[in-house]
């Protein structure tokens, strides 16, 4: 005979609880599903590196701005510095669409496979953490794939490879530090067709001057309709009325309010950071204002940044005159020529397509550019212009740089021309290279006569008006004392100064050079 069957009965009062958790877990699902903030606020875990503890996620408020701004534009670039925790951030919001949206596929691009399997595994344990009644089971969590059971979900984590992202369609992509991206440019006309929700975000990149994410952002910052907005968080938010849809984020390294318990910010500066970082990874991961970001490397400049800077206070527009022909003004003239003064004159030529040719007349005594001409213009049309220059500037020594087709052009034409005063071409220790015109610039010709512009730059020794200069000077690099220049860049106005520093150093006696000319100017 069978026992009889035991029923427990439940109280009502237990009954009342069940139904009331049921209902609030419930009520809070609708909560999470309908508010980001509420849900990261309230459910998210993390893995704190700072502590080494797994801890509730601190909900900052200028992450709480973060995610706004992230859900209300289309396009989102995050300029900031390290250890902000947004890349947990950015793991929490792909967990949100995954999790809430039905179908939702979310893209992760890093610059490499270690990177983006970090990502991913983020995302994997934020979901993991969640309380039952909110979490969907999981599907697939591997290296490059996590999706859900029950609303087709998926989030993918890649690295930045020239085919990732192509046919992706999507919600959301986030390329995190994309300026260490070697495919930046060619996975962003992949992602842009997808019609998905864009984060783009990283800390600066100053080895690499001109990465795609470094010009994206400073084009964007630079623009004169680009307004600022200072979140009382401290959050710098840029919109641009050309660019609807479309922000910039700068995220100083200040912003977060703690870092380890016990010690303030300028504590935890000089006890983790200076000791452990070099100055050069300190300019890059902790920048404080936004226009730390965009100059270039102060460690690593090859002219010096504050000579630079004060000579920044001399660019000026050329004056108005009617002396000099401009060509149309392709030639800027700061100072008519003075009857005794001694002028150098040294040409960058170019065909008129791609780089456009730079002149430079720089008064001896002085160091003064006071007269420059630049264009696209063609080979002979930029001889004509420096040998006209030459002549109105007494005769000014001459030279210019001899590259390839052009400097055969050049040569020839100043040939025809009879252009007086032409220097001889120099050799890398000084000595004249008979019978030959214009200087073939070799990388030990760069290095010496690099260090002579460096020199005078530090002693401010020069004076140039032209603002082209100035920005092209502070993106040469140093590496081993040898200047670097990026191949994606022009420098044809250092190089034009790099050729007036040499011959200024083989200036002829001065008796060469007595001017008697009545059109010059008392």
């Amino acid at each position: 005979m069978n026992s009889p069957q035991t029923i427990e009965l439940q109280s009502p009062e237990k009954r009342s609880t069940d139904s009331e958790r049921t209902i609030s877990e419930t009520v809070d699902s609708a909560l999470c599903a309908a508010d980001l903030k509420h849900f990261a606020s309230k459910h998210a875990i993390i893995q704190n590196q700072n502590n080494q503890k797994i801890e509730k996620w601190q909900d900052w408020q200028y992450l709480l701005d973060l995610i706004d701004i992230i859900l209300e534009y289309d396009v989102t670039y995050i300029v900031k510095a390290s250890q902000l925790g947004v890349s947990w951030l950015m793991a929490i919001i792909s967990d949100w669409y995954a999790n809430f949206g039905e179908t939702a596929k979310c893209l992760l691009l890093s610059q490499g496979q270690t990177e983006a399997q970090d990502l991913l595994s983020k995302l994997s344990f934020v979901h993991e953490n969640l309380p039952a009644y909110l979490r969907l089971p999981i599907d697939k969590d591997n290296r490059e794939m996590f999706a859900l059971k029950g609303n087709h979900a998926e989030i993918r984590a890649l690295p930045s490879t020239e085919k990732a992202g192509h046919g992706f369609q999507g919600s959301l992509v986030v390329r995190d530090e994309l300026a260490r991206h070697e495919n930046a440019r060619e996975n962003y006309r992949a992602v842009a067709r997808s019609g998905a929700k864009l984060v783009e975000l990283s800390t600066a990149n100053k080895k690499d001057p001109t990465n795609y994410f470094g010009e994206k952002t400073e084009e964007f910052w630079l623009d004169p309709l680009t307004e600022k907005r200072v979140y009382p968080s401290g959050l710098e938010l840029y919109t641009n009325e050309k660019k609807p849809g479309v922000c910039l984020v700068f995220l100083s390294w200040k912003l977060r309010p703690t870092r380890v318990e016990g010690m303030t910010l300028d504590e935890w500066w000089d006890s983790r950071i200076l000791p452990r970082y070099t100055a050069e990874e300190i300019e890059e991961q902790f920048p404080e204002k936004i226009e730390d970001v965009f100059k270039a490397s102060i460690t690593r400049a090859y002219f010096e940044f504050s000579a630079l800077d004060d000579m920044g206070y001399d660019i000026c527009p050329p004056m108005r005159q009617d002396t000099i022909n401009t060509y149309n003004n392709v030639i800027r003239v700061y100072k008519l020529p003075i009857v005794g003064r001694r002028y150098i004159i040294f040409t960058d030529p170019s065909d008129g397509v791609g780089d456009p040719f730079v002149t430079g007349c720089m008064d001896y005594v002085t160091g003064e550019l006071v007269a420059s001409a630049t264009g696209k213009e063609k080979v002979d049309r930029v001889a004509e212009i420096h040998d006209y220059l030459v002549r109105e500037y007494g005769n000014a020594s001459n030279t210019f740089e001899y590259t390839g087709s052009v400097g055969g052009t050049m040569w020839k034409v100043l040939d025809d021309l009879k252009t007086p005063n032409q220097a001889p071409r120099r050799k890398p220790d000084g000595k004249i290279d008979e019978g030959k015109k214009g200087q073939w610039v070799s990388s030990e010709h760069k290095e010496r006569n690099f260090g002579h512009l460096a020199f005078g730059i530090a002693k401010r020794k020069y004076v140039i008006h032209d603002r082209e200069f100035m920005r092209q000077a502070k993106m040469v690099q140093r590496e081993n004392e040898k200047p670097i220049m990026d191949k994606k860049q022009t420098y044809d106005w250092v190089m034009m100064m790099v050729g007036l520093g040499q011959l200024e150093k083989f200036m002829p006696p001065t008796d060469a050079f007595k001017i008697t000319s009545s059109k010059y100017k008392d």
